[in-house]
């Protein structure tokens, strides 16, 4: 369904909750559909009785529901319709700009192995483009114990205290590496170090290594 307004008379209950606009547009749209009851509220009230004392009292009412209840045929003629926004896109949406970027485990990727000249050009700057550290790290990464090759999960020997989690920590800028907010986190434990690639990064890796046996 697209996003063009359309007529009151043209909604039915297997739409569901809509956004609906009284033309012309000078208020926030109401958004639910024309068969919202509503509730009902219930409140204290006190009064000044002619005595001077005060009385209290409870009082009920109905709030919310369908605002046209009691339209004319004249309003009703000015009401349009249209669907809401996609809930699971605009939840995306909001997880990327947490994230810092798009999922880069869901994120098409330009695949070497598609036999296109653009495609393996595409890796090849990629991976040229790489500083000599982050090479290194690459070609030594072996795949970690106990995971499945498609997860991606690789370890390295610490040469360096904190070395290579820098050289990580720019990888995952470049989308290569998972970073902290894609939850897996880089870490280095007893000698050894842990990293998790995304498929773009695999990629990488597997020129990097092709070139270095060259």
């Amino acid at each position: 369904m697209d996003d063009q307004p359309r007529p009151f008379d043209e909604w039915n209950e297997a739409y569901g909750d809509v956004l609906w606009w009284l033309w012309p547009i000078e208020q926030a749209p109401y958004i639910g559909s024309p068969i919202d009851c509503g509730h009902t509220v219930e409140m204290e009230i006190t009064a000044a009785a002619s005595d001077g004392h005060r009385e209290r009292g409870k009082m009920r009412m109905d709030v919310g529901g369908w605002p046209w209840r009691d339209a004319d045929e004249e309003t009703e003629a000015r009401l349009f319709w249209t669907p809401l926004p996609d809930a699971n896109a605009i939840d995306e949406s909001i997880r990327d700009h947490i994230r810092g970027g798009p999922d880069p485990f869901k994120e098409p990727v330009a695949v070497e192995s598609d036999g296109s000249a653009e495609g393996q050009a595409a890796i090849a700057v990629l991976a040229a483009s790489l500083s000599p550290a982050q090479r290194k790290l690459l070609a030594r990464l072996q795949p970690a114990r106990g995971w499945d090759t498609s997860d991606l999960r690789f370890t390295y020997r610490i040469d360096s205290p904190h070395g290579g989690l820098q050289t990580c920590s720019a990888l995952a800028r470049r989308q290569m590496v998972v970073s902290e907010a894609g939850g897996d986190r880089p870490y280095e434990n007893r000698g050894q170090g842990h990293v998790r690639l995304t498929p773009l990064g695999a990629l990488i890796r597997k020129r990097v290594m092709e070139a270095s046996h060259v």
